[in-house]
């Protein structure tokens, strides 16, 4: 099969309903298939795709590897021909990332093709909106005496969704939480991706929620898209630490605003951070989104 990479070219915003016309043929709960997680950081990652018979190719420039394709199932032989042609054009060593464990369960033999590799620290975690709403079971039924704590000290507390009026007021409140952190190349890459979210809301199909301790007090925020599936994707959720109670209050009400909407939220990787990791499974993850790494073998 001849692979043509003249077409391959960077994410851009009108490229929505062709990424959300593909990503409806696999139904994957993956954070990293999700076009607004593509758009958004397409510019520090250099994410570019190109159209491929029923499927889209997405390639990361920085890292040199492509995405397992989106759309129709693409099988090991075929998966091979993609990343040779990469490899021939001198784009990538071979590297595959975001293969989904289905993947492996329809094709064993896979491993003739690819070395395999997975990392515990990639994993998306997913929880159950109802439980999380309903403080249901013994995990998050201590998250709920935060919760309580925070209601007692702050009586004024509004929970808003975040329009075009209350932008202004995230952007504010992401960029003093985030000049609290010790400053790293992920923020970075994260105030990069936040700039494009903020510029790109509505048109990405972004949705989300707004926390006040008091009026005029902004104290955290949460912004989350839709995945083609029974499951919404949490790009950015940033609280107040200084306010005891008020990350568990909008993990909480974020869960509630999803009732009805969606089953499962993903909070995406730890990326082998045990304090993050830690927090993530204190939340009692319903189940987990393995994704794999391929090596193509020459």
């Amino acid at each position: 099969m001849k692979i043509d990479l003249s077409s391959l070219r960077p994410v851009e915003i009108g490229d929505r309903k062709l990424f959300e016309k593909h990503l409806e043929m696999m139904h994957s709960q993956s954070c990293e298939c999700c076009f607004p997680s593509i758009f958004m950081y397409q510019q520090p990652y250099g994410i570019e795709f190109l159209k491929l018979k029923g499927k889209l190719v997405v390639y990361e420039r920085v890292a040199r590897v492509i995405h397992y394709p989106i759309g129709e199932w693409t099988a090991p032989e075929e998966l091979k021909q993609i990343s040779d042609a990469f490899v021939e054009a001198g784009l990538t060593d071979g590297g595959i990332y975001d293969v989904p464990e289905e993947f492996l369960d329809r094709h064993e033999d896979c491993d003739r093709f690819f070395e395999i590799e997975y990392d515990e620290g990639a994993i998306d975690y997913l929880f159950s909106v109802e439980k999380i709403a309903t403080f249901n079971g013994p995990k998050l039924r201590k998250k709920y005496n935060l919760v309580k704590q925070f209601q007692a000290n702050w009586p004024y507390a509004e929970v808003r969704k975040i329009t075009k009026e209350e932008l202004p007021a995230v952007e504010k409140l992401a960029t003093e939480l985030n000049s609290r952190l010790v400053q790293c190349e992920f923020l970075d890459e994260e105030a990069l991706a936040m700039e494009r979210a903020w510029r790109n809301f509505d048109e990405l199909g972004l949705a989300g929620i707004i926390i006040y301790a008091e009026p005029g007090y902004p104290a955290g925020f949460s912004v989350y898209s839709m995945l083609p599936s029974d499951t919404v994707d949490i790009h950015f959720e940033k609280a107040d630490h200084a306010i005891k109670g008020v990350s568990q209050t909008l993990t909480w009400q974020l869960a509630i605003a999803l009732r009805g909407k969606a089953k499962f939220m993903n909070r995406e990787q730890d990326m082998n951070e045990e304090g993050l990791r830690h927090a993530k499974r204190s939340l009692d993850p319903e189940r987990f989104f393995k994704r794999y790494f391929l090596k193509a073998i020459n």
